[in-house]
């Protein structure tokens, strides 16, 4: 009897719910469960991955003579779409010939060789040195010495400072102050070399009048740092008596200002030791490493006869060196000398390519195929570097600025209409054989009902969370950078 009654209660009560309706006009839609899609980008192996902080490096180097713009544009444009910066080096007499006269607005030809760069989607980098030792010109200003400087004048009559003498310091701080209102911009300008003191501008045989070296260093870093406070900063890490010493910049550049290292003698076997080199690579990954071929000239002096029997073996020397110690950088130099690493060792410069610096892949996302309005949209990701060096992410004129981020896209517009960023991955973290997963939360709130697709960046968070770092994968890309991972629906 009450099984009965049960079953009759459920027919009322069905019958008077399609009456609502159907009088309503409504129907009632099933509800669709969303699926968990999991995609593994497709790793781009080949191709010159163009990115803050790392690649190949190109020169103009001012300590035989400045290059004319023109001439050496011509003669690194085969070479040129390989490389990602441009390193200028060269004396400060030639940035600042005069008192508040600087080459940057009055010397067409440096400002043609900037340009040149910069049309080719090169970033920038420099060193001005200040001794001149080894210079085609006297390094410093004459209105240094006029204002009362002084100094040592060498066998070919030209002028080097005490770096300790309180004018020198006073008129070069000047000139960084203003160096750094030009330059002190990461969308133009990689590195900044914070020392340039000592022959060659790398720390060794320093002019001084007192003993007190490591207040020089707390000088020089401390000034660059002060005018800096967004673009890298790299200091030689030389171990010569004559210089500063390896505890101290440890101390000060590395540990108080966030310097990258840099080091000028890859390949040369009998100064660059291994001890040398396991110093170096116990700072990594908090402490990148860019690295230079210690040989130049390699068609019309051959320096490295003495040392190799082939230019090829040199070559490699050079790179073995750059990618054991984990090298974001490395630097073809002069155009003689970028003709011969293509020349000599092509496969050389594309093992550099793919292996040096970062390449950073978003190796598995998953994510649901469709999320409810206003709801909850989960993403797990996971994260490798198939590169040697890192993302120096870490470092004060960077300050984490780069993170990992998610966006909805209109596909028929490519405009984002939803951006998420993960602030607990770290790219400074990830380093090569490792794998790094995350999962983001984020609410969906005023994202309309519609289609779209999922997107994936690494964003600089200082530029309104724009992508800006290029990732090695195949995936296609919108216009604004964000690479698209699949489909889905916000119902």
């Amino acid at each position: 009897m009450s099984g009965w009654s049960v079953s009759k209660s459920f027919g009322l009560s069905f019958v008077l719910l399609a009456l609502l309706v159907a009088l309503s006009g409504c129907s009632v839609d099933p509800v669709v469960e969303s699926q968990d899609v999991t995609v593994q980008p497709e790793e781009d192996q080949t191709s010159v991955i163009r990115n803050p902080a790392m690649g190949w490096v190109l020169y103009a180097d001012a300590f035989a003579d400045f290059p004319q713009a023109d001439a050496y544009w011509d003669s690194q444009d085969p070479y040129a779409g390989s490389a990602s910066i441009f390193y200028v080096r060269l004396p400060w007499s030639q940035l600042e010939p005069q008192e508040g006269v600087y080459a940057w607005e009055d010397d067409q030809n440096f400002k043609g060789l900037i340009q040149g760069a910069l049309d080719r989607g090169l970033k920038l980098a420099f060193r001005v040195y200040v001794d001149s030792e080894g210079s085609y010109q006297q390094a410093t200003p004459q209105y240094v010495i006029d204002a009362g400087a002084v100094g040592l004048v060498d066998t070919k009559g030209r002028w080097s400072p005490y770096v300790d003498d309180p004018i020198f310091q006073e008129k070069f701080s000047l000139f960084l102050n203003a160096f750094g209102k030009e330059y002190n911009d990461p969308a133009v300008v990689d590195f900044v070399d914070g020392n340039g003191l000592g022959r060659w501008g790398e720390g060794n045989r320093l002019k001084l009048q007192g003993d007190d070296k490591n207040g020089v260093l707390r000088w020089i870093t401390g000034t660059y740092a002060t005018n800096f406070t967004r673009v890298l900063l790299g200091v030689q890490y030389n171990k010569s008596s004559t210089g500063f010493g390896l505890d101290n910049i440890d101390a000060v550049a590395l540990g108080e200002h966030g310097y990258v290292i840099r080091k000028d003698t890859l390949g040369l076997p009998y100064w660059f030791t291994e001890a040398d080199k396991e110093r170096i690579r116990s700072h990594f990954p908090g402490v990148p490493f860019y690295g230079e071929n210690v040989y130049q000239y390699l068609q019309t002096k051959q320096r490295w006869e003495k040392d190799y029997d082939t230019l090829r073996t040199a070559l490699e020397a050079v790179l073995n060196d750059a990618l054991s110690l984990h090298a974001n950088t490395l630097d073809l130099r002069i155009p003689e000398d970028t003709e011969a690493w293509f020349s000599e060792a092509p496969d050389l410069v594309q093992e550099f390519i793919v292996r040096g610096g970062y390449r950073l892949i978003p190796a598995e996302v998953t994510y649901p195929d469709r999320v409810e309005q206003g709801g909850e949209i989960t993403i797990t990701h996971t994260w490798k570097n198939t590169g040697v060096g890192v993302l120096p992410n870490n470092k004060p004129q960077w300050n984490y600025k780069y993170k990992v981020a998610f966006a909805l896209i209109d596909p028929a517009t490519g405009q984002v209409v939803f951006r998420a960023v993960d602030n607990v991955a770290e790219p400074s973290a990830w380093i090569e054989g490792g794998q790094y997963s995350y999962t983001l939360n984020a609410s969906l709130d005023s994202v309309p009902a519609g289609s779209y697709s999922l997107g994936c960046a690494i964003i600089d968070s200082t530029m309104d969370n724009t992508p800006a770092v290029n990732l090695a994968i195949l995936n296609e890309r919108t216009d604004s950078g964000w690479y698209i991972l699949g489909d889905i629906s916000v119902d």
